[in-house]
Parts: structure tokens; sequence; C-alpha cells
């Protein structure tokens, strides 16, 4: 595994640049290896991590191992779950995940219901019982590379406090949109209805750097830029009311509709809650999937809607920035950007989950490269 290191304003907290690739491989062989989690729900559950570090959502990217092997040991997750067909029509699908990772079930879930699509022109496809979602933009970019539109979406465990309250009570709820466009997936959205997600604050948290002023309240609800009084206290949805609004939506789209638990009765399905060392077994993290797959030619013209998401996407690049602002991005620009330079020049991560994999590669028997082992700790760009 290639990597090449970039050091910070402190050595101990730089980069290094680790090949997509490599760091796949590597993930997945961490996963097979706990718990016997078969091979292909292994390279799945992957590629969503270290798509995620491509795209600079380093949130949802392979910092998660740790705590997703912990799931996997304590039980409370099943590293080899049987899915099994709950409901089905000709424009609907229901699964039931066992108690499995979002991302294999989450595809085969898609997957499905493009197949319906192509038929029924739109389809549904719910998940219930399912450990975490991931980044959601994992989803829809799969839809939306075959040629569908997709919205996906998943219930989590409260972390946001409503518009007007003063505890957490609802969740960040995920959401993601993507269009197939010219040449690859336009106007990728992929964003929580809070300010931030908590794995975001303890990356503030353990940087030691302050919150922007109006993400977050403390435990006696007033405001803070502290992040360890944030994760004691709780997250405030994006645009006051209408977050708060949104969040109740893909609630009663992921959990309401296909019977999965609500928000108020899911533990730690982020286990950003309380440290992943705290799990226990019998805990139920699972929560509620949801996918909308449009078929692009759906009113018979695939490639004028494709010409169109492009076309959009295209005029809102055209913008003419604002004072101190280079350039005007549609969404997903950012993300595609940065996969692009991951995929010439590697995936940069910080020494500590470096050394977080080469901590579980060596417990759990997983051969380490030795050009990864060095990774972070030589040359400087």
């Amino acid at each position: 595994m290639s990597t090449t290191s970039a050091n910070g304003a402190n050595g101990a907290t730089g980069t290094a640049r680790v090949a997509v690739d490599a760091l796949q491989q590597l993930t997945a062989a961490v996963l097979t290896a706990v718990g016997g989690m078969g091979a292909t729900d292994a390279a799945l559950l992957a590629r969503s991590l270290v798509e995620a570090d491509a795209a600079g959502v380093h949130t949802h990217g392979v910092s998660r191992l740790a705590p997703y092997v912990v799931q996997l040991e304590s039980g409370q997750v099943n590293p080899r779950p049987t899915e099994r067909v709950l409901s089905e029509t000709p424009g609907a699908i229901l699964l039931d995940a066992d108690s499995g990772f979002g991302a294999p079930v989450g595809i085969r879930a898609i997957d499905a219901a493009m197949d319906k699509a192509r038929t029924t022109g739109v389809a549904l496809a719910g998940v219930t019982r399912v450990a975490h979602f991931g980044a959601a933009g994992f989803y829809t970019r799969h839809a939306a590379e075959h040629g569908f539109l997709a919205l996906a979406m998943s219930t989590t465990s409260p972390s946001v406090v409503p518009f007007g309250g003063r505890r957490p009570r609802i969740g960040n709820s995920p959401l993601s949109f993507a269009a197939p466009g010219r040449d690859h997936p336009e106007l990728v959205l992929d964003m929580a209805q809070s300010m931030s997600s908590r794995g975001r604050i303890k990356l503030y948290a353990e940087s030691g750097t302050p919150l922007p002023e109006g993400w977050a309240i403390d435990a006696a609800g007033r405001p803070t830029r502290d992040p360890a009084a944030a994760l004691g206290g709780g997250v405030l949805p994006s645009g006051g009311h209408k977050g708060s609004a949104l969040s109740l939506m893909v609630e009663m789209l992921a959990s309401g509709l296909t019977g999965a638990n609500l928000t108020q009765n899911v533990a730690l399905s982020g286990f950003t809650s309380t440290p992943a060392t705290s799990t226990v077994g019998d805990l139920d993290v699972t929560v509620g999937n949801c996918y909308l797959v449009i078929d692009a030619g759906a009113f018979g013209d695939a490639a004028g809607v494709h010409e169109r998401a492009s076309r959009i996407a295209a005029y809102v690049r055209a913008a003419e920035p604002a004072p101190g602002v280079e350039r005007v991005h549609a969404p997903g620009d950012i993300e595609a950007h940065h996969m692009d330079e991951a995929r010439a020049r590697g995936i940069p991560l910080r020494r500590r989950t470096l050394a977080e994999l080469r901590a579980l590669a060596d417990e759990h028997g997983v051969a380490v490269p030795s050009a990864f082992e060095g990774g972070g700790d030589h040359g400087s760009t």
C-alpha cells in the first residue's frame, strides 16, 4: 500500500495519502476477519467507507471501522445476516436486514428498486432492522451511475434538539439525492438535517478547536462552542424549524413507512452518543432506510433528462462568485473533485486513523504491507 506524508503545523497531526484500492482491500480484510463477515458484504461495506474518505467526508470513512468492529464483536451487528423480503409489489420492496450493516443491503435494495423502475418508472425500497447507514451519497451515486434519479434516507438515534427544545429528541436524519448527468452523477446532495453531525463535533473535540457559532447547545440548553459541552448537550437543526421538520419527514419515510425502530427507540445507531467500548450486545442499534428510484426514461426522454441535469449544474457553476469566493459549485462538485484527486494521488488520512487501522489489522491477524506501516511517519509535502 503506497503512502505519502504531509505534515501539519504539529507533526503528529499530519496526514498521509493512501491508495484507494489498497485502503479498500485492507478495510475489507479486517471486516472479513471479524466474526466471519462474508467477502461480498465486507467489500461493499469497505467501499462505502473508503468512498466517503475519498469524497472528503472523513466522519463517515474508515475512522468508523474501529466502532464497526466493536459492534460486530459485541453481537450488536450480525456479520452474516439472512435478508428477507417482507413485502413486495411491482413498484415496491421491503427488506428485513437481520441486523446487518446498511451498505450491503442498501446497495441490494437500490438494485432491486432499479430493476422494478425499469418497468414501473418509479420504485420504492425500504429496509428495516438495519445497522449503521453510512454516507447517504453512496447509494444515490450508485443509482445515478446506472441512469436513475434517486433519494436515500435513514433514521438515526436522537442527537438533534427539535426547534424550540433544549434536549436531543430527533435524529439528524441523513438524506441524499442524485441525478444522472451527461457524463457523471450531477446535483449530488448529501446532508443531515442538523448543523453538524456528532461525528464531526468529535473531530473538533479531538483537535481542541471551538465549534462555529450556532451549531450546538450544552446540557443546560445554552449555546456553546465547546465540543465537549456540545456532545453532552445537543446539536441544533439546520435552518431552524425547517431542518427540524425535514428530520421528521425522513423519520416517517425511513421508519414510519417501513415499520423500523423510530428515532426514540434507536440506541446509538451511529455510536457517537457514548464511547464504542461501552456497547452492549443486546442493545438494539437498528434503524430504517428508505430509497426512491426514478428511471430517467420514465417520460420517454432519458437522454434529455441527463442533459438537463448537467445544464442545471452548469448554470449554477457559471454564477458570478461573491467577493472572497473563488467559484460557485453545484451540489456534489467538491466531493467529486476530492474523489478525482484521491484516485490520482491517494486519500489523505490522519495519522491517528492510520494508527488505528494498523492496530486493528494486527489485532485480527491481517497482514499490513510495509509501505503502509510507515504511512505518515516519513517525508513531507
